[in-house]
């Protein structure tokens, strides 16, 4: 979750945004075809619990939360507090993922999940407390594998460079300036105009005052090899392939470059994201939650959601 920033933020943001914007379709399936799906009514026990999780979560950050986790873990766990009677869930709450520990089991293949929140000790649940919604992961069974995971080293390179660029704007005296003098100074004049340097110019809010000299010294830029530069333009590359392996277009980011179509540019991006990585996205969550909250309350009764492309049937079909 340290990375929870900059273009992954950016990028993370953007999916979690349009999920949230998205309705779950609530059903009876008596059936293969689209006619024998039978929607619920909204006082339906399960379409209240979605539309309203709990008294203090609404039903846009529930969703958001829930990607937010996905994305950044790859694991989202949803407390399900039951009613009295214990019939049927009443309450969902969103638990951060750090907090929680997935105790395995030979024959149940889960036997609890251990929450430690902050300071408090770690309580058990059992899986029927839980629900588990994760991204596939060919290297642990149990946990999920998130984007962030699978590009860990370029997400750390960007916040090293991000990091690089503020250090040298807050504690850099004139970043790029070499004195010349064709005198011999001594190690007390060096000190004393490092000192002076320092005290005067250090700091972003001084870089741009002006530069009085001493009789002997000149100033010169201090130009950039080109492995440093490389270092400075690789922001882009890095930005780049966080956004490629979030499967985000850069224009739904807010980068708008080479948008000489206008319109054109914006709506291809935004198909692009819809159907090629908001929607896989949905058709997971709706899936799990079929299987492990829809069937609490009946064996036919599935969440799924809509189609959330921009473009119609037949344009899709066209394609």
């Amino acid at each position: 979750l340290r990375n929870y920033q900059s273009w992954v933020y950016a990028a993370v943001n953007a999916i979690a945004q349009e999920v949230a914007r998205q309705r779950p379709f609530v059903y009876r399936n008596t059936g293969q075809a689209e006619h024998e799906q039978v929607p619920l009514p909204h006082t339906h026990p399960l379409c209240r619990l979605l539309d309203g999780p709990n008294p203090w979560l609404t039903p846009w950050e529930l969703w958001y939360l829930t990607v937010v986790y996905l994305e950044l873990t790859g694991n989202c766990f949803w407390y399900v507090g039951a009613t009295e009677n214990g019939a049927t869930p009443a309450e969902v709450w969103v638990i951060p993922t750090p907090w929680v520990k997935v105790v395995p089991d030979r024959t149940h293949f889960v036997k609890a999940y251990e929450v430690a929140a902050p300071g408090v000790a770690a309580e058990a649940f059992g899986p029927d407390e839980i629900i588990h919604l994760k991204y596939p992961n060919p290297l642990d069974p149990h946990y999920g594998l998130s984007p962030l995971q699978a590009n860990a080293l370029t997400v750390d390179a960007h916040q090293e460079l991000l990091r690089s660029r503020h250090q040298t704007f807050v504690a850099g005296s004139r970043p790029g300036v070499v004195l010349q003098t064709d005198q011999t100074l001594t190690d007390q004049t060096v000190q004393r105009l490092e000192e002076k340097l320092e005290a005067k110019f250090a700091g972003r809010q001084n870089w741009h005052r002006p530069m009085v000299l001493e009789q002997g010294l000149k100033a010169s830029p201090w130009t950039l090899t080109p492995a440093e530069m490389d270092f400075l333009n690789s922001a882009r590359m890095t930005r780049d392939e966080i956004l490629a392996v979030f499967r985000v277009p850069p224009p739904i980011t807010g980068v708008m470059e080479n948008v000489g179509l206008g319109g054109e540019i914006w709506f291809g991006a935004r198909a692009m994201f819809c159907e090629g990585t908001v929607q896989p996205k949905l058709d997971l969550i709706g899936q799990a939650l079929t299987r492990d909250l829809g069937r609490r309350f009946g064996p036919d009764v599935a969440v799924a959601f809509p189609e959330c492309s921009p473009r119609n049937a037949a344009e899709r079909r066209k394609d």
